[in-house]
């Protein structure tokens, strides 16, 4: 908003609001404005409401992410089932060959549609993050950091196990709402980071089986934990998309009742 003092010499009164006096110009319309109607940023209620209008549908780039993570809960369930079915299979700590061939084969089947699910899950989230720190920043909040940042935090070596969690949580912090949806934001973080740490020890362990066979119980447990910690992340996340979707709607719906 610019100075309004000359209008208010001249004794101008808001055009919406007849009854207040203008504190400041619309940057965009340059229409007077009053405390009423004034937004959080440089422009009347009507602007800022019309330039929200134009941003693409955070919704939409939600709903996408969402349905991607129930199918990557769906896939990493039926890999823990999987996991847990040859774990009870095993014979002091080795696979019956029949058993082991049974496992391999149905592996292969889920492998292609996990990994297509997790890719799709991480590219509308990295999109759909970046719209909702747009809207917020829009909205004239402070999520601490640009939607540029917001995404190249988790292609940063170090920085990805930590900045990306500090992001998300920032921007939830500035749609307001209950204190206790932090304990969602931080048990999907956490989730995220153990069920990776988790994956990376079965890697490691099925990549010694050549020299150790008997650490094939030890790898088929941390594949298991990987598995369900990350579906459990994945419905996490979830709620936290839910979360700040709903707390962004609140805002736009005040938004729109200015205007």
């Amino acid at each position: 908003m610019t100075s309004a003092s000359a209008a208010m010499a001249l004794d101008v009164a808001c055009l919406a609001h007849p009854a207040f006096k203008p504190v400041g110009t619309c940057s965009r319309c340059g229409r007077f404005v009053c405390a009423r109607c004034e937004t959080w940023g440089e422009l009347c209620a009507a602007c800022e409401y019309r330039q929200l209008r134009e941003l693409p549908s955070l919704r939409t780039r939600g709903s996408l992410t969402r349905w991607s993570l129930g199918l990557v809960t769906v896939g990493m369930g039926l890999g823990a089932i999987l996991t847990g079915w040859l774990i009870s299979r095993l014979d002091s700590g080795l696979a019956p060959d029949e058993a082991a061939r049974t496992y391999e084969r149905l592996s292969r089947l889920l492998t292609a549609p996990v990994v297509l699910a997790t890719a799709l899950s991480a590219f509308f989230f990295l999109r759909w993050l970046h719209l909702a720190v747009r809207t917020a920043r829009m909205l004239g909040l402070d999520p601490g950091t640009t939607p540029a940042w917001a995404v190249a935090w988790w292609f940063i070596p170090l920085a990805h196990l930590y900045d990306p969690y500090l992001v998300v949580r920032s921007l939830r912090l500035s749609l307001g709402g209950s204190p206790k949806l932090n304990a969602a934001v931080t048990a999907w973080w956490t989730a995220w980071v153990l069920g990776v740490a988790a994956w990376i020890v079965k890697e490691y362990l099925f990549s010694t089986l050549d020299s150790d066979p008997f650490l094939l119980t030890s790898a088929l447990l941390a594949g298991f934990a990987s598995q369900v910690i990350l579906a459990f992340g994945a419905l996490l996340c979830i709620a936290v998309i839910g979360h700040i979707q709903r707390l962004t709607d609140e805002c736009l719906e005040d938004v729109a009742e200015a205007a």
